[in-house]
């Protein structure tokens, strides 16, 4: 492997310093967001449209790829030979473009390292970060629609920055557990609009960046955020109608406005008792009865008690939703109700996600009714303001 005197790994050795959640903070540069894509991976490969920089042990250097990586031991082989002597962490770096990791392209570096586990993380400035995002979290809109993409440009942003966390090895998670996110995709030129048209702007509430929670569908009305998930109240993660002078909700249109899901009576409390085997750990043999014991004031179920032959079990807030997990999945939300119709169980319910924040169906109806992203941003966020921090 060629050696260079210096290797240039700006995105990956340079240090931004930044404060999310300082009031006001201006950043001089944009910062980054570090996404984790594998973790205890066996073996991958990165590949480059142009030569590849990596930093491994005292080894640094540049040149063409594909560069295989695996790890028991660790092995990196390049088209020139095996890399002597190679040491976590692992810095690789593209001189132009993209990197491909198992043939998915990612913009910026990666960082492989190996602390309680193996991790590969995904080094990258945020808004090339968003336009990794928007595809997956709202998708392709036509640009009749470009200021709910603008909204949800704002809403990932203020979340990805909300959820930084400079003392551990990565920020956030590519999955639904915090955003989706597939790296680089075919070009979309309203998505990417919609990120540079907002560059650099988040939700405050109080000087501080929001944890901007959003989900698909509503269902009418969103929810407060301490009616599904446990912790304190949060004043920017209100419930609000989500309709206009009208009333009329603005997610009318989301196939997942109404719902409806059938169960056979057999295989009602087949589910149900392999969700408490799961959840508590317990292994009934008979439902006596179910019941929905607690709503809040948006219609959704709170509380929901299973008496059983061994005992009550309860299950609150989002957790209801894998209650009646089957080959479907979860149902789609928890504002819903239970009717018992001949042989059947048949849950019928509205919206699809936890409610919380930003409906983006909503969103998308609010951008055909010419409503700007600032109005969005502002309806679905109780009392926030918006800052351009670079």
């Amino acid at each position: 492997m060629k050696l260079l005197p210096k290797l240039f790994l700006p995105l990956l050795l340079i240090g931004i310093s930044c404060a999310p959640l300082m009031p006001l903070r201006q950043f001089k540069e944009e910062p980054l967001i570090r996404i984790l894509l594998k973790s205890n991976p066996g073996k991958f490969t990165i590949s480059s449209d142009f030569k590849i920089e990596i930093k491994t042990g005292n080894s640094r250097g540049t040149m063409k790829g594909p560069i295989s990586l695996s790890f028991n031991p660790l092995k990196i082989l390049t088209p020139e030979g095996q890399i002597n002597g190679a040491a976590f962490p692992i810095f690789i770096l593209p001189t132009n473009g993209n990197l491909y990791l198992s043939g998915r392209a990612y913009p910026g570096g990666i960082k492989i390292s190996k602390g309680s586990d193996i991790i590969v993380v995904n080094h990258v400035p945020i808004e090339e970060y968003l336009k990794g995002v928007l595809p997956y979290e709202m998708g392709r809109l036509p640009r009749s629609q470009i200021e709910a993409l603008k909204a949800q440009a704002v809403a990932s942003r203020s979340y990805a920055m909300a959820n930084k966390k400079p003392s551990a090895e990565y920020d956030i998670l590519p999955t639904i557990w915090d955003q989706v996110y597939g790296g680089v995709g075919e070009a979309d030129e309203v998505i990417n609009e919609a990120v540079e048209s907002t560059r650099g702007v988040v939700a405050l509430y109080q000087g501080k960046v929001i944890n901007a929670k959003y989900s698909s569908t509503c269902g009418g009305i969103t929810e407060d955020n301490e009616n599904v998930w446990p912790g304190e109240r949060i004043p920017y993660l209100r419930s609000v109608r989500d309709s206009g002078w009208d009333g009329k909700p603005f997610c009318r249109f989301s196939p997942h406005f109404n719902w409806e899901r059938s169960y056979a009576k057999d295989e009602f409390f087949l589910v149900i008792r392999k969700q408490i085997r799961e959840l508590f750990g317990q292994n009934p043999k008979e439902i006596l009865w179910i019941k929905i014991a607690k709503r809040t004031k948006t219609n959704r179920v709170r509380t929901i008690e299973i008496q059983t032959d061994i005992g009550k079990f309860d299950m609150n807030k989002d957790q209801i939703r894998r209650l009646f997990a089957d080959f479907r999945g979860s149902v789609k939300s928890i504002m819903f109700r239970i009717k018992v119709k001949g042989n059947s169980f048949i849950i019928s319910g509205r919206g699809y996600g936890h409610g919380v924040g930003m409906c983006q169906f909503g969103a998308m109806e609010m951008a055909k009714e010419n409503y700007n992203f600032q109005q969005i941003i502002h309806h679905y966020y109780t009392g926030v303001r918006l800052s351009k921090l670079w």
